[in-house]
C-alpha cells in the first residue's frame, strides 16, 4: 500500500514539523497544501520541512506549485482537478518527478490517464471533515474508476484503519489521509495500522 500524507489546512508548520517526523518511516509520501499561502510562503514551508523533518525531498510533493518542486528537487507535483499544464512542462517535470492529478469522476480520471499522469487522487470516497456538505464518491464508483483508467490510484476522503480494506478490494494503489493521522493523539499508530490491515486482509 502506497500511503499519502497531506498536510492539514489547520496545522501549523511546527505541528507539521513534529507529526511528519514520527510519520517518516511509515508514510511513502508527504503532501504540502495550503491553498491561501503564496507560492514563496509554500517554498519556505517546504525548505524548513527538509530541514527539520527526516523527510527527504524525493518523497515531498508540492501541491499546484511547479517552480516549487523543481527548484527543491522534490519527489512530485500534485495539480487540481482542473490546473491547466501544458504537455512540454508536463514532459519536463515527469524527467525530474512524479506528476499526479486529483479527480472526483470516472470522466475526469479517463482524460488524466489520456493526458499522461503518473498517478491519480480520487475521492472524497467516504464523509470527510474537510468535504462538509458534499456527498461521497463512494466504494463501487472508485472500482469503477480504476478500472477505467491504467494509472495508479490513490484514494482519499474519510479513510482510517477500519475502512481501508475496501478501498484495497476496489484495485487501488494506496490511500492518501489527513484527518486520519493529523487528529489522531499517535500518528505513527494510525498509519501502522492501515498499512498491517492492508497487508492482513489481502492475504
Amino acid at each position: 500500500m502506497e500511503l499519502h500524507v497531506i498536510s492539514s489546512p489547520c496545522q501549523t508548520l511546527s505541528g507539521l514539523i513534529e507529526q511528519w517526523t514520527r510519520l517518516a518511516p511509515y508514510a511513502d509520501a508527504f503532501h504540502l497544501r495550503y491553498k491561501e499561502k503564496s507560492e514563496g510562503e509554500i517554498l519556505e514551508m517546504a525548505r524548513l520541512l527538509l530541514q527539520e523533518t527526516p523527510i527527504e525531498a524525493k518523497s515531498l510533493i508540492i501541491n499546484r506549485h511547479a517552480a516549487v518542486a523543481e527548484e527543491l528537487g522534490a519527489g512530485g507535483l500534485h495539480l487540481t482537478e482542473h490546473q491547466v499544464i501544458s504537455r512540454e512542462m508536463l514532459q519536463r517535470l515527469q524527467r525530474k518527478m512524479r506528476v499526479g492529478r486529483s479527480v472526483h469522476s470516472v470522466r475526469r480520471a479517463v482524460e488524466a490517464n489520456q493526458e499522461g499522469m503518473d498517478y491519480l487522487m480520487a475521492g472524497h470516497i467516504f464523509p470527510s471533515a474537510s468535504k462538509p456538505g458534499l456527498p461521497p464518491f463512494g466504494v463501487e464508483s472508485l472500482r469503477r474508476l480504476v478500472q477505467a483508467c491504467s494509472l495508479p490510484v490513490i484514494a482519499i476522503g474519510g479513510i482510517g484503519p477500519d475502512n481501508v480494506n475496501q478501498i484495497r478490494q476496489t484495485g487501488a494503489e494506496g490511500v492518501a489521509v489527513i484527518s486520519a493521522v493529523a487528529h489522531h493523539p499517535s500518528p505513527e499508530e494510525a498509519a501502522k495500522e492501515m498499512k498491517r490491515r492492508w497487508v492482513d486482509e489481502a492475504q
